[in-house]
């Protein structure tokens, strides 16, 4: 979670998505991005609610920033005595009793542990983690409610990014919520969404659910969530997760055992607040299907889905203050294969695009680039867009070489997106060689290409030619470009 400035993005990233509905973007909040609907009819009004909705958001990075030696949670955790402000002694409390309320599966305590997986270069002796874990969870934390005292054992370490990201879109949601004049709104910080008041549909609003095991920005949508007064969050792998000794590793560690969850398991919870949800989706990860049930049951109005490559499912409390409204995409129709050499089954190509250098976005006036990445075939015609950055499509006609070639195929997007928390100015995305219809297109060679525009700004339009005829492990890149940012692509058997 980095600092930023919280006004000029704001001001310039505003768009209009239907009659009352304004939508804003920042690319650089806590180690993510922020997308912002404010239901509004005065645009005025509209920016002023995402102004105070972003400076919430600056404000409390202040205090939960644990990578920022300057936080109140940093100063928290250099001590074993701190007087904390209200949020901080509010978000340890809750983790504390969550701690309880999970059966063990979220803690808060985890920072010694999680510092021991972040350092390693090969796996840690699985007993040492173990006992390690036995003295956090045994160790006793003081808290006074009346002088917000916290006294802390030298073993634990808190860590609150699975809880005080979703504190954080909670209070955002309700600073923007507090303008006058603003009916509803939605925020997402990173794929931790809360809603409130009026969507522009009256089902209420649509927050879409991607693959989750699939830890890319362009995975399938599996279907969508009609959302009031709610929040989803989702945990899984992703980018956090990482490879130690040529193992993939979970980010998500078991606090009763110290050792990483399963690596190809996700889970998203809905919940009444962005904190529950976000602390519940982490827990699901680590508890047993019975244990999960018993947790979600003890939360009026909560409700989980848990993935794992054998299929996925729902864990549904007693009680539900309203019907969640689940509406599954209907799976496409058999895959047809298109004329010439097949494509290698499970073979898919990694784009990896980075961003322009931060460097670029200290202009107020500079908008963070739309980015429009798609292949083609040899002959340019268009295969399969990958991803639109800044993906309302009135923000895309500036690249307008993409544009030119959907025009007519362009779709509106949901209200948000409910992933694994994923970087900031950094985009992951995959093509496993399918077109925009699901055919399967033959192995061979494409180009990739990477379209960019900014308002008041350049455009920039580069290709990269790849040779995909043969399952062989190979990759490429389009370098740096002070304009255009970098693309790396992978070419591997998935898995």
């Amino acid at each position: 979670m980095i600092p930023v400035e919280p006004a000029f993005v704001i001001q310039v990233d505003a768009m209009r998505v239907g009659e009352r509905v304004f939508a804003f973007h920042d690319a650089d909040v806590l180690g993510t991005r922020m997308e912002l609907r404010i239901n509004v009819a005065d645009g005025d009004v509209a920016l002023e609610a995402a102004r105070r909705a972003r400076a919430e958001v600056a404000r409390l990075n202040r205090v939960f920033n644990w990578r920022d030696a300057g936080s109140e949670l940093a100063r928290l955790n250099a001590g074993t005595e701190h007087v904390a402000s209200a949020e901080l002694f509010a978000v340890i409390a809750a983790a504390e009793r969550w701690r309880e309320a999970s059966l063990g599966g979220y803690s808060a305590r985890l920072g010694q542990l999680l510092a021991v997986w972040r350092a390693a270069e090969v796996m840690p002796d699985r007993a040492a983690m173990a006992e390690l874990a036995r003295e956090i969870a045994a160790a006793r934390v003081e808290m006074d409610a009346g002088s917000r005292v916290i006294v802390r054992p030298k073993v634990v370490a808190f860590d609150l990014d699975g809880m005080a990201k979703g504190y954080i879109v909670d209070r955002a949601l309700e600073a923007a919520m507090a303008v006058p004049g603003v009916a509803g709104a939605m925020v997402d910080i990173g794929g931790d969404v809360r809603v409130a008041g009026e969507a522009a549909d009256e089902a209420g609003w649509s927050i879409g659910l991607p693959d989750p095991l699939l830890p890319y920005e362009n995975a399938p949508v599996l279907g969508r969530m009609m959302l009031r007064d709610r929040a989803v969050a989702t945990s899984g792998c992703g980018p956090r997760d990482r490879k130690i000794g040529g193992q993939t590793v979970s980010a998500t560690i078991d606090p009763r055992t110290g050792w990483p969850v399963a690596h190809r398991r996700a889970a998203t919870a809905i919940a009444a607040t962005a904190m529950e949800a976000d602390a519940l989706a982490t827990a699901m990860l680590v508890l047993s299907e019975d244990e999960a049930g018993l947790c979600v049951e003890a939360m009026p109005g909560a409700m989980a889905r848990v993935a794992e490559p054998g299929g996925a499912r729902w864990v549904s409390g007693r009680v539900q203050v309203e019907p969640i409204r689940w509406e599954p995409f209907a799976p496409q129709g058999p895959v047809t294969q298109q004329a010439g050499p097949k494509w290698t089954p499970g073979w898919i190509a990694n784009v990896t695009f980075e961003a322009p250098p931060k460097n670029m976005r200290q202009e107020r006036a500079f908008r963070s680039p739309y980015v429009a990445i798609w292949v083609s075939d040899e002959n340019n015609k268009p295969v399969r867009t990958l991803i639109l950055i800044g993906s309302i499509k009135e923000w895309q006609e500036d690249n307008y070489i993409w544009w030119g070639l959907n025009r007519g195929r362009t779709q509106q997007m949901l209200d948000g997106r409910s992933m694994s928390t994923r970087g900031s100015g950094t985009y992951k995305v995959y093509w496993d060689g399918a077109d925009d219809a699901g055919a399967q297109m033959p192995a061979g060679k494409y180009v990739i290409h990477v379209e960019t525009s900014r308002e008041r700004g350049k455009h920039t339009h580069r290709m990269l030619p790849l040779d995909l005829s043969k399952p062989k492990p190979f990759e490429s890149e389009l370098p740096v470009d002070a304009d255009s940012g970098s693309l790396r692509v992978e070419f591997r058997k998935f898995g």
